[in-house]
Parts: structure tokens; C-alpha cells; sequence
């Protein structure tokens, strides 16, 4: 029988790399393999740009060394200007800010701020990262080795720094677990006993849930030559009260309070309100507190202070508020503290209610007042990220959602629901795209979907159907150093690592790029320079970065390899030379082609490609000759059934016409087709065939897709 010939339409990259197929069912339109190529929106694949520094950047007069920290964010309307963003650049202790309006972005630094003053001894300030919110015109910075502040821009440019102060109601009871029933009843204590010291914490409790407050107006309550906690000094026994009511229980039809009356009230086992104490929240200095109440009638003893060595990681505005957690603490890993609704500075700390809890009269919590939120379960929180009316905490272990009942956060009503059981692998992976999260966990990718009928956020794995062997091969110390950045303009999420065994801590060689229209996945692999490395340590978005439409439009932090400093640079190159000389390769790998039957062999005696001229111009003269400007170089290969080597590759890019420079106008190309057409003839037959699109050294390249022309044999 003769052979059967069978077109292939025009096929592309628009699915971008997948690698969670086999060989028989690998999807149309996606890679196999694939690296430095830029997806494009019409499934079109170009050649990355290479990176190079912005146009007349400058240094910085300060050096990066290699084990230094690198972490950015981002102050919005800084002093209030609403005209005024800033970059906020974290060098190992060290915030640099600069100016995001104007260009060459490395030349606008405006201030910097030293952070060695509030460290906190918890850890090494040079090579952890800080995280920001602004709320105000003001920064807030957490770090865990250091006291969170607050950062103010100034008129003359200059910022000022004051570490936050945290103060929470005390509203833990001291003695209750080890006196049990005791506070239940009257407590009998000898005035003046050494046994005193026993009953310090039963002490502090009475005091903190409002008795013997002359500032409260409590009264003397005598009957015969008992007292409860009277102010005037008794002689013979006191008797602590049953801290089951409130201390101003128990008035007569005088409205005098009567002990008699008092005791008549059956409040069973269950304790009155307490919190009156406003304590530090790092540092809860019981004793001192009580020590401030006037007339008291004895020196307490036996009553713990309590010291939090560890500090926030996370901060977040949500509602007019600054939240903080992501303590490493036995006790406080799942606390979270919430500011009051800020008007000023002073209460960015003040993470309690304004009314005393114990007051007979004003004992409200507020809409607008500050607190404290516990997740028992949710451990080594590493974000806090506010989206759709709801703040979203991100720890090891899992996702919560803390959102107000009817949509808006209040301090007097509110709801913590989980909504993941997947965690965060640390916050360098989270980035927001839209207001939508992304982020790494031990497994992979990450985001958050809204149920359309109930509201409820859940959270879906993008690497599982996708990339997740390719994400598999990343070692966990690469994950750790994971950093990611949004590209507002293209919709593109930025992922950033290092080399497996890279020893400089900030530096980038690796990118994973995600297209959010086109749920397609696409790697990036940047070169080194053969000596003096230059480097990419950090990335930043700038709206004001206009690019060639298409074009990444995220800034690079560099590091100057020959001087170690500090300057900026762009995915904006067409030498395809990272840095100016490393070459790199742009490649692009079919999956297994069966033509639509996995018996019969086939050859493919032609493969038609469709590449888009790219060349700009000419440089040069008629005397030494034109140069096309931002020439193609395009090459394909073959690879039968499933071999590993590919056949000897062809170049496809290939000029038909004869070309004309015009010398009166070098910025005209003057080529009569847009699109190169190239046929080949591809050796060899099987079953299935793959084919593999790869750049030429310092060209550039727009492949549309290609065709084939297939013969099927019947013998197979």
C-alpha cells in the first residue's frame, strides 16, 4: 500500500511548560521543556531579553557583602504626599528609600534609616527580612530580630524612627488553676503574715477584676472587723472576696454596698470580668502594676512577670488598623495583635479596649477599640495579607480568615475561620496579583478561589496539574531564598532563586514566571559573567516603568560585581548577552506528536516554521558596510519516538530577499514580508516525533508556530 501523507496545522507554545503529562496524552499547545523563552499573549514565543543595567545608572555609596539580607517594599503616600512612593530597600540593618517618580531609578535615594538601634537580640538583623505596611503616611517594619516601628518621612527629607510600644489588657488570672475553689469564697488572710506571700496572686486577680481602686470609687465595705480590700489599714483578719461578681455587687436599698448583700449573690463558678491592668505586652511587669495602686494595703509577692523574647515577623493594614503576629513562642506562636483605629502614631500599639473591662459605669469594648485575636492551632505565621474585606494569616501549618460579620471588621465582632490546610513555606514566596494571593508551600503553588455561592475562600494547587515535577527538582534550599514580585502591566508573577550551592545570600540566577490570563507556567535561567559578577538580589515594581509593550515591566536590584554596590537594572537588553557578555540559550521543546495514531510509523518530510521578522533597521555605511539591527537566529531539530538526542539542527530563519539598506534612513528595514516562512526537511520516521525551536548566539527570535507535512506508513 502507499503511504499516506497528512497535514499538521500550525501549532505554538501558548500552554506554556508542562510537565504533568505522559507521553501519550502531553496537551496541544504546551512545552515539554523549555527555557528563556517569553510567552506571549497571541501564543507567540520571543527570546527573553537579557538583563542589563537601566540607562545612566549610578552606584550606591554603600556595598552589599555576601551574606547580607536584600528585601524591598513599598511606602505609599510617605509624610501624607500622596504624590510621594517610595521604595523601601532593606540592606542587611539598614532601610534605603528611594523615590519611585523619576529615572535613573539607582540615582534617587532619598534617606536611609540604621535599624542596629532596635534589635532585639532575637536574631541576626543582617540577613533576616523585614516586612512593611503604611497606614497614614507611616511605615511600620517588623522583623523578628528587632522591635517593630514606626517610620515617619519628614519635611527635609529625612525619616524618624520610634520603636512601638504594645500594650494589651491583662486578662490571664494568676491563681485560679492553683487555688481552684478558692476563688470561689471568701479567702481569709493574716494582715501582716509572712503566709502573705501565698496569696499574691489571688491579690493581683482581686485588684485586676477592680477591687481596691480608690479610681474606681469603690467603697469600704466593713462588717465587724472584716473588710474587703479596704484601703484603710484593719487590724485582725481580711477577707479577700469570692471573685465571682463584679466589686460593685451587692448594694442595699441605700445603694450602699453591704458585704451581706454581697454574699447573698450566687454566681455559681463562674469568674467576674477582669483586664483593668494595661500591661506591655513583651514585657508584663505584674508587680509593678499593682505597685501603682494607691492605699494599697499590702507588698504582693508570688505573682509571675512575664517577659516575650521573640518578635513580630508579619504586619498588615486591614480596616484602619495595623495588625502583628508571627511570634516563635511556645505560648504566643498563634497570637495576633490588632491596633485601635488609628488616628495617630501613639496607637499603633495600643492593642486593647479604652474602657475598663471592670468599671461599673464604662466597661464597653468598643467598635473601634484594639485587641488581641488567638488561633491556638495556626503556628509560625509568616503574612499577613488583607483581600476582599477579610485579613488572611498565613503560617506553617495552614490559612485562617479573620473577617468582620457583616463585612466590616469590628473589635467587638468578628469571625476566624480556616480555609486551608496548606501553609506558606515562608513569606519570600507570597506575592498578590490583583488582590488575588499566591504563594510556595511544601507541596507547591499556590492561590485562593472564592466559592461563587457561599463567598468562602479555599485554596487550589496550580503546580499539581502543571509544573509540579519541574517544581519538585528545586532543591529546599533554593525554596528558601525564594522572592517574587508582580508585573501590574503584563499580569505576570515573578518567582526568583538562586543556583542550588549558591554562597551569596541575595543573589537570583533563576526565575518562574507565571502569565495569569494564561495560567501558563515559563522558566528563566540568568548567566553569570565569566568574572566580576553582576547580579540580580532583589526586584521591585515600578508603575512608572514603561517597557515596549509586552516587555517586562519589573525593575531588578542589582549588585555590581567588580564594586559590590548597589544599582538598578531591566529584562530590557537585545544583545541576548546577560550583562553584556554571558550568552545564554532560548529553547523551546515539543511534546510527543503521534499525529493522531500510536501504531503507525511516520516520517516528516517537511517542517514548515513561521517566524516574525524582527530586524529594526541597519547600522553602518556604504563604505564598511550594513549591519542589520536586532537580527533573528532560529534553529530546529528532531527527535524520533523517545529518544533523548535530537538530529542535527537547522536553521529556519533565513532571509529570502536580498537586502536594501536605505542610507538616508537607517531605521527602515525596507523588507517586503513581516513573516519569514522557512521549509525543512526532517530525516529519519517513528511513531511519535518530537521537535525543538532553540536561538542563535546574540539574535533575537519571534517564532508564530510551524506546520508539518506527514507521511504515514500502513506497513507501521
Amino acid at each position: 500500500m502507499a503511504q499516506s501523507i497528512s497535514q499538521k496545522a500550525v501549532n505554538n507554545f501558548v500552554k506554556g511548560l508542562i510537565t504533568e503529562a505522559s507521553e501519550l496524552t502531553f496537551p496541544e499547545g504546551a512545552s515539554v521543556d523549555e527555557s528563556n523563552c517569553d510567552l506571549r499573549r497571541d501564543g507567540t514565543r520571543r527570546r527573553r531579553l537579557n538583563v542589563e543595567y537601566e540607562s545612566s545608572n549610578v552606584l550606591s555609596s554603600f556595598t552589599l557583602s555576601n551574606s547580607e539580607v536584600v528585601a524591598t517594599g513599598e511606602w505609599t503616600n510617605a509624610g501624607g504626599d500622596a504624590n510621594r512612593d517610595l521604595l523601601v530597600l532593606q540592606k542587611g540593618s539598614t532601610l534605603y528609600f528611594y523615590n519611585k517618580a523619576s529615572t535613573p531609578y539607582s540615582n534617587q535615594l532619598v534617606t536611609s534609616l540604621s535599624l542596629s538601634s532596635f534589635s532585639a537580640g532575637t536574631g541576626a538583623l543582617t540577613t533576616t527580612a523585614c516586612q512593611f505596611t503604611t497606614i497614614k503616611g507611616m511605615l511600620v517594619v517588623t522583623s523578628e530580630a528587632m522591635n517593630t516601628i514606626r517610620v515617619v518621612y519628614n519635611s527635609n527629607n529625612t525619616v524618624t524612627a520610634t520603636a512601638i510600644t504594645f500594650e494589651v489588657r491583662d486578662f490571664e488570672w494568676q491563681g485560679y488553676e492553683a487555688a481552684g475553689d478558692e476563688y470561689f469564697v471568701e479567702k481569709s488572710i493574716l494582715n501582716n503574715s509572712p503566709a502573705l506571700a501565698a496569696n499574691g496572686p489571688r491579690l493581683y486577680d482581686a485588684y485586676n477584676s477592680g477591687w481596691g481602686s480608690i479610681n474606681n470609687g469603690i467603697a469600704t465595705i466593713l462588717s465587724g472587723q472584716d473588710a474587703f480590700l479596704t484601703h484603710i489599714n484593719q487590724s485582725g483578719n481580711v477577707l479577700q472576696p469570692p471573685l465571682t461578681h463584679p466589686w460593685f455587687s451587692g448594694k442595699d436599698s441605700s445603694n450602699v454596698q453591704s458585704r451581706a448583700e454581697f454574699l447573698k449573690i450566687d454566681a455559681g463558678k463562674t469568674l467576674t470580668a477582669n483586664g483593668r491592668f494595661v500591661l506591655n505586652f513583651f514585657n508584663k511587669q505584674r508587680t509593678a502594676a499593682y505597685n501603682t495602686e494607691p492605699n494599697k494595703l499590702y507588698t504582693m509577692n508570688g505573682v509571675s512577670d512575664e517577659t516575650e523574647s521573640s518578635r513580630f515577623q508579619a504586619c498588615e493594614t486591614f480596616s484602619g488598623r495595623v495588625f502583628y503576629a508571627g511570634l516563635k513562642s511556645s505560648k504566643n506562636s498563634g497570637t495576633i495583635l490588632f491596633s485601635r483605629i488609628v488616628e495617630d502614631a501613639n496607637e499603633l500599639g495600643e492593642c486593647h479596649q479604652r474602657n475598663d473591662p471592670t468599671s461599673e459605669n464604662l466597661s464597653d469594648l468598643l467598635d473601634n477599640d484594639g485587641g488581641v485575636i488567638e488561633i491556638p492551632d495556626a503556628y509560625n505565621i509568616q503574612k499577613l495579607y488583607s483581600f476582599q474585606g477579610a485579613l488572611f494569616v498565613f503560617a506553617e501549618n495552614g490559612i485562617w480568615q479573620i473577617a468582620g460579620v457583616d463585612g466590616v471588621f469590628r473589635a467587638t465582632e468578628y469571625s476566624v475561620n480556616q480555609v486551608s490546610k496548606v501553609g506558606i513555606l515562608h513569606q519570600g514566596t507570597f506575592v498578590q496579583a490583583d488582590g488575588v494571593p499566591f504563594w510556595w508551600s511544601k507541596y507547591g503553588i499556590h492561590t485562593l478561589q472564592a466559592d461563587t455561592v457561599t463567598g468562602q475562600s479555599s485554596q487550589q494547587n496550580l503546580t499539581i496539574p502543571t509544573i509540579q515535577t519541574f517544581w519538585n527538582e528545586i532543591t529546599d534550599a533554593q525554596k528558601a531564598k525564594v522572592i517574587a514580585c508582580y508585573d501590574n502591566i503584563n499580569k505576570r508573577l515573578y518567582w526568583g532563586y538562586p543556583n542550588a550551592g549558591e554562597s551569596v545570600a541575595s543573589k537570583i540566577n533563576n526565575f518562574l514566571i507565571l502569565d495569569i490570563p494564561l495560567q501558563a507556567f515559563f522558566p528563566w535561567k540568568i548567566s553569570d559573567e565569566s568574572s566580576s559578577t553582576d547580579a540580580i538580589v532583589g526586584l521591585a515594581y515600578y508603575d512608572t516603568y514603561a517597557q515596549a509593550e509586552g516587555d517586562p515591566s519589573i525593575v531588578l536590584i542589582c549588585r555590581d560585581g567588580a564594586t559590590n554596590k548597589i544599582t538598578m537594572g531591566h529584562f530590557s537588553g537585545v544583545a541576548f548577552l546577560d550583562w553584556g557578555s554571558a550568552n545564554y540559550t532560548s529553547f523551546a521543546e515539543t511534546g510527543y506528536d503521534f499525529i493522531g495514531d500510536a501504531v503507525l510509523k511516520k516520517n516528516a518530510p517537511f517542517i514548515v516554521t513561521y517566524a516574525r521578522v524582527t530586524e529594526t533597521g541597519f547600522t553602518g555605511n556604504e563604505t564598511d558596510g550594513y549591519t542589520a539591527v536586532r537580527p533573528s537566529g532560529l534553529t530546529v531539530a528532531a527527535a524520533w519516538d523517545f529518544r533523548e538526542d535530537f538530529q542535527t539542527a537547522q536553521e529556519v530563519y533565513r532571509l529570502k530577499y536580498p537586502l536594501l539598506p536605505n542610507s538616508s534612513n537607517l531605521n527602515d528595514f525596507n523588507y517586503p514580508d513581516d513573516v519569514i516562512t522557512s521549509r525543512i526537511k526532517i530525516r529519519g520516521h517513528g511513531r511519535s516525533m518530537r521537535i525543538r525551536y532553540e536561538s542563535v548566539q546574540g539574535k533575537d527570535f519571534i517564532l508564530l508556530g510551524w506546520g508539518m507535512l506527514q507521511g504515514r506508513n500502513p506497513r507501521y
